[in-house]
């Protein structure tokens, strides 16, 4: 019985982180270039069971020291468990803001480069900003790289530079009146999954996502909006709640089973 009980707090564990994995997805949906976590289960280990024959004469709690025989009885699930929160990298659809500074993606695989104090990050956020000195950043002040990997700055020196609207091409060079300026660090990984989020929309490559120049389509005056899915996360709470309460029910029948049995040993004595 005492079992049952973890292997059904188990259950309520994972149901919770459920519930966290969907609010999240739920809280981000009007994140530009959000990609929704996804949430992999599956089963704990389990006990293999025995029936041990003793010696005659011989008390249980000394019985494995005397064992004559040991038949096999089966399997004993202890639950469930997360195996993994990978990220959904499908295409979010596209919304023009008109906006110079505003960048979309196209391809699901391609990310721009930042500067972080941790070092550099990607991200599929194209919604940039350009500071008081002229360098082009993310909405929380972080550098975007350039695809030699430094900083890019919107104000080059040179007569009539920072006078005429920004133009950024397909392939991600920014330009102001002809005048070529920069280009854009877009980067494409071979192996996904070992890209790993690491707060505030950015990602973080692992060692194994193999990095490589992206011939991905930029997208001037465009914003990514968020994969998720408002419905399915919808559906999906209302699982994992229910989930939880089951569990949370057999928690409580295990729990009165268990004071039955003690109560009535004790009256039986």
């Amino acid at each position: 019985m005492v079992r049952g009980i973890y292997t059904a707090a188990s259950g309520a564990l994972v149901a919770q982180s459920m519930v966290d994995n969907v609010a999240n997805n739920l809280a981000n949906v009007n994140t530009s270039g959000f990609k929704q976590t996804l949430m992999q289960i599956a089963s704990a280990g389990s006990l293999g069971i025995y029936h041990l024959q003793t010696k005659p004469g011989q008390t249980p709690d000394r019985a494995t020291p005397g064992v004559s025989s040991a038949t096999y009885v089966g399997q004993l699930g202890t639950g469930s468990q997360i195996y993994d929160t990978p990220e959904n990298f499908s295409q979010g659809a596209l919304q023009r803001t008109g906006n110079p500074l505003d960048v979309a993606l196209a391809g699901p695989n391609a990310f721009f480069a930042v500067q972080t104090p941790q070092g550099v990050r990607y991200t599929r956020d194209g919604q940039f900003l350009q500071d008081a000195n002229g360098n082009l950043t993310t909405q929380d002040g972080l550098s975007v790289l350039n695809a030699q990997g430094r900083p890019i700055n919107l104000q080059p020196q040179g007569a009539g530079a920072g006078q005429g609207a920004i133009a950024i091409a397909s392939d991600g060079t920014i330009s102001e009146q002809g005048r070529t300026i920069d280009r854009l660090a877009v980067v494409q990984f071979n192996n996904l999954t070992a890209l790993r989020p690491q707060g505030d929309n950015q990602f973080v490559d692992t060692g194994q996502a193999g990095p490589a120049a992206s011939t991905a389509g930029v997208q001037q005056g465009m914003l990514e909006k968020s994969n998720g899915n408002v419905v399915r996360s919808m559906v999906d709470l209302i699982t994992a709640e229910r989930w939880f309460d089951a569990n949370e029910r057999v928690i409580k029948n295990e729990d009165d089973a268990t004071n039955l049995a003690i109560t009535q040993v004790g009256k039986s004595q």
